[in-house]
């Protein structure tokens, strides 16, 4: 009699499969953004860096500029000094008492020294005022390129700090999406394992429940077929199970009596046909049934038992049966 081993396979249920694959789907998208994104906060930190450190090469410059400012005006600052020095002189040293045109000086004999002197003190008020006006258009001049230099530098880096504060704000939001997809990718996948356990579980319990009434069924036909022994102690049986060969049919009689439980006084030997452990151990390797090893032979179905005893009586032929039914 020939024990059907039934294979149980859970299927896994196509919503869970669904929502688990988009769950990882999404996980791996957002890391890969997560990373460009890093990558981009790196650039924009390289950046930064970078303008920082012109900041900072403009800086001795800038101080150079104001410097230059600093003596500007204080050079501006002395030439109108002289220029009023020069005036307030001409002023004060001018005869208010003269009516005539000759000025400071009164007859024609000094004309050729009033009309040097003119020239003279024309000459330097011209180079003073000139010398002024230059100054104060450098000053100037070198002041709109300080502000403008500053206001670059400024608008600089507060761009690449805005950039990468938005790039951080990205990186964080990146990092939380992952950690939610995370959390709900393990939650699913739980989920699932439990399905296909609980599936699994459910299955095995059915084989086992089908293979438990098998045994009730082969229990009852097997006593059944076996008569109570007569007063005079001989045995009266019924082979019902064809698939026995007769040698095997002749053991079980020896053996049990036909009994599948029966378990010998020792506690050695099992079932129907009084199997070691060990042989049975190594009949289940013989019979492709390694489920079975180490299962106490006497807590085996009858057809599990019969098809270890044809699978060992197939390999061994009668030796492994010490008994009446052995041939010469």
């Amino acid at each position: 009699m020939l024990a059907t081993a039934a294979t149980v396979v859970a299927p896994p249920g196509p919503v869970a499969a669904d929502q688990v694959s988009d769950l990882r789907a999404q996980a791996a998208q957002i890391a890969h953004d997560l990373v460009l994104e890093q990558l981009q906060i790196g650039t924009y930190q390289q950046q930064y860096e970078v303008d920082t450190a012109r900041v900072q090469r403009d800086a001795p410059e800038i101080g150079s500029t104001e410097s230059h400012i600093a003596a500007d005006i204080a050079r501006v600052g002395r030439d109108r000094q002289r220029l009023q020095s020069e005036a307030v002189s001409a002023y004060v040293n001018l005869d208010p008492e003269v009516a005539s045109a000759a000025g400071l000086f009164e007859n024609q004999k000094e004309a050729p020294t009033k009309a040097e002197y003119e020239k003279v003190a024309s000459g330097d008020i011209a180079l003073t005022i000139d010398a002024l006006r230059t100054d104060e258009n450098g000053l100037r001049a070198e002041r709109v390129t300080l502000v403008q230099q500053e206001a670059r530098d400024q608008a600089t880096t507060e761009q690449e700090a805005t950039l990468t504060g938005d790039a951080r704000r990205t990186e964080a939001q990146l990092a939380s999406k992952q950690s939610q997809i995370t959390g709900e990718l393990a939650v699913a996948v739980a989920q699932q394992q439990a399905a296909q356990a609980a599936a699994a579980a459910a299955a095995v319990r059915a084989a086992e429940a089908k293979a438990a009434a098998a045994a009730a069924r082969n229990a009852q036909a097997a006593s059944t077929t076996t008569s109570a022994p007569p007063q005079g102690g001989v045995v009266t049986v019924s082979l019902a199970d064809p698939t026995l060969p007769p040698f095997l049919q002749c053991v079980l009689q020896k053996e049990s009596g036909g009994n599948y439980a029966a378990v010998s006084p020792d506690g050695t030997y099992m079932g129907g046909f009084q199997f070691s452990q060990a042989t049975w151990n190594q009949a289940a390797q013989l019979a492709g049934m390694p489920q079975l090893v180490n299962v106490p032979p006497n807590e085996a179905s009858p057809a599990a038992q019969d098809d270890l005893a044809i699978a060992l009586y197939n390999a061994d032929g009668q030796q492994p049966w010490n008994d009446s039914c052995r041939t010469a």
